[in-house]
């Protein structure tokens, strides 16, 4: 069964990376409030491919027991071996993620942002290709 707690740790990062990176400028001006959890699951994708974190919108019936806005979870078992310059280029990922649009009123609504190239080209002009690549012993 899997176990998600939150971590402190990733939201220390994210938060350095929202107050210096212009790309998240946008969140650091909403009021919009993310968790940052740690899950002990090992996540793989529909392709056989490890997940090694994902962004959720808290969906409104939730809202009555999840106080945020969105989730960004970590799959720490995908992660092991990952340098700290490596978890900070995950989680610059996944605040990408974030979609938030401020209507005429001033009322933000949110939603989970889809990757377009424009969003794969920043992370690999500054990161490169193989910024999530760490040697793996196989068991």
């Amino acid at each position: 069964m899997e176990h998600r707690a939150i971590n402190d740790n990733y939201r220390a990062i994210a938060e350095g990376l929202i107050e210096k990176e212009p790309e998240l400028r946008y969140i650091k001006d909403s009021r919009v409030h993310i968790t940052y959890l740690e899950s002990d699951s090992t996540k793989k994708d529909g392709k056989d491919k490890l997940v090694y974190a994902e962004c959720e919108k808290v969906q409104a019936k939730n809202k009555w027991a999840i106080t945020c806005d969105f989730t960004i979870t970590v799959f720490k078992n995908n992660c092991v071996g990952m340098s700290e310059k490596q978890m900070e280029v995950l989680l610059f990922h996944e605040l990408l993620h974030v979609g938030i649009e401020v209507g005429p009123d001033g009322e933000e609504t949110y939603s989970v942002n889809k990757h377009d190239l424009e969003d794969f080209k920043v992370i690999i002009d500054r990161y490169r290709t193989d910024w999530a690549s760490v040697e793996r012993k196989e068991k």
